[in-house]
C-alpha cells in the first residue's frame, strides 16, 4: 500500500439520497471483509439515517442536516457539531462517495490523510478535497463506489461485498403488518410513480390501467406510494381508475417494511424501487432518459423496460417520449414474468 499505513478508521461521506445511499450499503461490507479490525463510520444526510443506522458493518454513524439549515439559522450550531465529532473520529482515510461540494468539504474537514473520491464528480470543486482521485472502471454506480474502495486501497485487494443490508426493526414490521391486515389489502403490488423529475415518471392514469390488469388477472390489490408533493399524482391516479388504491406514506423504514411484504414492486427511476431491489423483492422498472445500467436497481429478480435511444440526465418538467412509449400491457407481461419466477404466477390467479 504505497504511501499509506493500513487504515485503522475510515469515514465514508455519502450524504443524500435515497436510491444513492441504497447503492453506497455495499461499501461497509466490502470494508469489513478487507480490513476487519478497522472503525467504519458514516457520514449521512439525518433524513436518510434510518438506512445506515443498523448496518451490521458500521461502529459510528454521524448526521448532518442540510435540509435543516435551509429552513432555520438554527441549523447553523448543529452543523458545526456534527463536523466537530467528525474531526474527533480521526479517520485515517476518508471516501467521498458523492462528490459534491458538501460533502468534499466534509471530506476535507476530517483531517483524514488520505481522502479520496471520483476523478469527475458531481461537482467539480469537489476535487480540491481528494489526495487520491480515481477513475472508475465499473458501469453502475454501486460497483463505481467499491471502485473508489478499492483505488484507496492502493495494492490491497478488495474483498468486494455486494450485499444491501437494511435491518428493519421487529416494531416497524408489526406496524406496517397490522395496517395491511386493518385495511384488508392481501396480496399486493406496490407502485412508485415519483421520481425526482417528470422525465423520469411513468403516468398515474397507466398505473390505474396496469392495477386493473394485475386485479383482474392476479388477484393484487394496489398499494401506491405518496411521497412529499405528489398528492397530484394521486389525484390523477383515482380520476382514471376504478381501483381503490391504498395510499403508503412513511418513513424509511416503514417504507422497507411494506416492501418487504409486496409481491412484487412496479416504479421508475425512484429510490423506493432501489431499495426494494435491495430488499430482494421482485421488481419490474420502468426507464426513460436515465441509464439503467449505471443507476438502475441492482438486484437479480428485476425486470427492466426501457425504450429510450438517447441517455441523459436533464431534468425536464415534462414526460419523455421514452416514458409514454411503455404501454401498460407490456408492463403487465412483465410483472406476470416476475410473478411466475417467483412462484406466484397463473396458479395464484384469483379470476
Amino acid at each position: 500500500m504505497s504511501g499509506y499505513p493500513p487504515p485503522t478508521r475510515i469515514l465514508i461521506v455519502k450524504l443524500s439520497s435515497l436510491g444513492d445511499v441504497v447503492h453506497a450499503l455495499p461499501v461497509p461490507c466490502s470494508l469489513r471483509a478487507t480490513f476487519p479490525q478497522a472503525r467504519l463510520a458514516w457520514v449521512v444526510e439525518k433524513k436518510w439515517l434510518p438506512l445506515v443506522a443498523r448496518h451490521p458493518d458500521l461502529d459510528e454513524v454521524f448526521t448532518i442536516d442540510s435540509y435543516g439549515m435551509r429552513r432555520r439559522l438554527q441549523g447553523w450550531p448543529e452543523l458545526r457539531r456534527a463536523l466537530a465529532q467528525v474531526r474527533e473520529f480521526h479517520p485515517d482515510w476518508a471516501l467521498d462517495l458523492q462528490g459534491t461540494m458538501k460533502s468534499a468539504v466534509i471530506t476535507r474537514w476530517s483531517g483524514a490523510a488520505l481522502r479520496a473520491g471520483f476523478a469527475r464528480p458531481r461537482e467539480r470543486v469537489a476535487r480540491l478535497a481528494y489526495t487520491l482521485k480515481i477513475a472508475p472502471a465499473s458501469v453502475h454506480v454501486a460497483e463505481q463506489m467499491l471502485d473508489v474502495v478499492a483505488g484507496a486501497a492502493q495494492g490491497q485487494p478488495l474483498r468486494r461485498d455486494l450485499r444491501f443490508p437494511f435491518p428493519i426493526p421487529d416494531s416497524v414490521q408489526a406496524g406496517v403488518d397490522s395496517w395491511i391486515e386493518e385495511n384488508h389489502i392481501g396480496e399486493f403490488a406496490f407502485f412508485s410513480p415519483g421520481g425526482g423529475w417528470a422525465s423520469k415518471r411513468w403516468p398515474s392514469d397507466r398505473y390505474a390501467e396496469l392495477a386493473d390488469m394485475l386485479q383482474q388477472k392476479y388477484g393484487l390489490a394496489a398499494v401506491l406510494n405518496r411521497g412529499p408533493g405528489e398528492r397530484d399524482m394521486d389525484d390523477a391516479y383515482r380520476r382514471a381508475s376504478q381501483i381503490r388504491a391504498r395510499l403508503f406514506s412513511g418513513d424509511v423504514e416503514h417504507l422497507g417494511a411494506i416492501l418487504r411484504r409486496a409481491r412484487l414492486v412496479v416504479g421508475g427511476d425512484t429510490g423506493p424501487l432501489q431499495l426494494a431491489a435491495a430488499l430482494h423483492v421482485p421488481t419490474v422498472a420502468l426507464f426513460g432518459p436515465t441509464d439503467p445500467a449505471r443507476n438502475g436497481p441492482y438486484s437479480s429478480v428485476c425486470r427492466v423496460i426501457r425504450k429510450a435511444a438517447v441517455t441523459t440526465y436533464q431534468r425536464s418538467s415534462r414526460y419523455s417520449p421514452a416514458m409514454l412509449a411503455i404501454t401498460p400491457d407490456e408492463v403487465a407481461a412483465a410483472c406476470g414474468e416476475m410473478l411466475q419466477a417467483a412462484g406466484e404466477g397463473e396458479g395464484r390467479a384469483t379470476g
